[in-house]
């Protein structure tokens, strides 16, 4: 059942594991088990266990997993204590008796912050939402690296009014809980709660991690003298807005106690050439571990990416590409990198396939590329991969963000590139010629021909790749 570089993440140890993780390598799973086989073989009792997530939904469906477990008695799993980092730290606040504060809700946060940009740069000045997004993605970061430096005078007084507003309210966001979290581990307190009295700490997805969140975990396994388990993948870190960086699970073999680094690098969710594709393309990154993308499927599987005329056209190919899709019972997904672009082509293809596009379109997931991590469909249409012919664009953050893209593909994917958007010519994105993907033509018109006519089966030729 287990791989043998599963099993050597899964056994238990005497030593902290720092476990590199490839796309579709069963990271979650195999940190499940090896809690399981933690708890089972008596390495470490049950309520002495720590599992931090990033999501709720992530904290109970690994709770799920370990109470379907044939080694574990229920009384096991619910001594574990799992959630995610901002639950498990507030808990530990409210058993410390440290005064705790009612946390704003995203309205409420966003209404704080809009108060605090108008008061900073005038009543008459209008503040758009997503200008309020922003602000608020410039204070977690802040937050997270522990720093205003970098932000502009302007930005800093924002965020300084924003925070004040909050502390006259006597309310919190979901950062100030890890802020108090920090000073509670100097407080004579702390010692009333069970976060002080665990032993083995696991944290997944650990590539998500910010500066705050890592002095907190490393704080924690050193005041408790306890051991840790993260796992992660740095070619997946996509949260740089949020101060999430790769740098934390790049440097945790070398700070944890007695930490071992494994990796895990077979792929059981995509067919051979998307793997070859998008591991063409994360090589570019500049900074990150070393490890190959092995699959184990026999199938090639499609990886293609056709330029059309424009994104009318581009609808009209995604609209054939979700219904061939349909034809196969393939799951299926449209993915953008804003929600403005999925907002128009889901517009676009409920006109396009009208009442015979009801079952179609309530089929496929719309998605951003961010939104995309963690999930996996058959078939995957990644939408305006397209830019400006004299954009010079080298981001290794967004080389990541194509790969999380790219991976959730099983067997097909796809990569439209309208040449003219809004009416400004564009060209090729510079990423899919990193990932060796070619560029198919599609000239909508030419020669008394549509584009309807080049979408047949004969031309496309599904049964194989470029």
């Amino acid at each position: 059942m287990w791989t043998e570089e599963q099993w050597d993440v899964i056994a238990p140890k005497h030593a902290s594991s720092v476990v590199v993780a490839g796309p579709g390598s069963g990271k979650t799973t195999v940190m499940t088990e090896h809690m399981a086989q933690r708890i089972a073989g008596g390495w470490t009792p049950a309520h002495r266990i720590l599992a931090m997530t990033f999501t709720r939904q992530a904290a109970e469906h690994m709770r799920q997993k370990l109470r379907g477990h044939e080694r574990l008695r229920t009384v096991d799993v619910e001594s574990c204590t799992m959630g995610t980092f901002h639950a498990v730290f507030f808990r530990a606040l409210l058993e410390a008796d440290v005064d705790v504060y009612p946390v704003l809700s995203q309205r409420e946060q966003y209404a704080v912050m809009r108060e605090a940009m108008v008061e900073v740069l005038g009543e008459r000045r209008a503040v758009s939402m997503h200008e309020v997004q922003s602000c608020l993605t410039a204070y977690s970061r802040a937050v997270g690296a522990q720093t205003l430096e970098g932000l502009d005078r302007r930005m800093k007084k924002i965020l300084r009014a924003y925070d004040q507003k909050k502390r006259a309210m006597n309310r919190w966001d979901h950062d100030d809980i890890l802020m108090a979290s920090l000073r509670l581990f100097h407080s004579p307190a702390a010692s009333k709660g069970r976060l002080f009295q665990m032993e083995y700490v696991l944290v997944d997805e650990f590539q998500d991690t910010n500066e705050l969140q890592w002095v907190l975990f490393s704080s924690l396994l050193e005041r408790n003298g306890a051991l840790g388990f993260v796992v992660g993948d740095d070619d997946q870190s996509i949260y740089a807005f949020r101060g999430a960086s790769p740098v934390f699970l790049q440097r945790a073999a070398k700070s944890l106690p007695h930490a071992q680094q494994y990796l895990l690098t077979f792929n059981f969710r995509s067919d051979r050439l998307i793997l070859r594709r998008a591991a063409s393309l994360i090589r570019h990154v500049r900074e990150r571990v070393d490890k190959p993308l092995r699959g184990v499927r026999d199938a090639d599987g499609i990886c293609r990416a056709y330029q059309v005329r424009d994104r009318a056209e581009q609808w009209r190919l995604a609209a054939y590409l979700l219904q061939h899709a349909a034809s196969r019972n393939f799951s299926s997904a449209v993915l953008g990198r804003t929600r403005n672009q999925l907002a128009a082509a889901w517009a676009a293809l409920r006109r396009l396939l009208g009442t015979d596009g009801e079952n179609v379109v309530g089929r496929p997931e719309f998605r951003t590329f961010h939104d995309s991590k963690g999930k996996e469909w058959d078939s995957v249409i990644l939408l305006d991969m397209a830019v400006s012919c004299v954009a010079n664009l080298n981001s290794d953050e967004e080389r990541r963000l194509l790969y999380v893209a790219m991976t959730r593909a099983r067997h097909e994917l796809y990569a439209l590139v309208p040449r003219v958007m809004d009416g400004i010519p564009k060209c090729v994105h510079p990423f899919l010629l990193e990932a060796g993907i070619g560029v198919e033509q599609l000239h909508g018109g030419d020669e008394e021909r549509d584009l309807g006519s080049k979408l047949g089966e004969k031309s496309l030729d599904f049964s194989g790749c470029n």
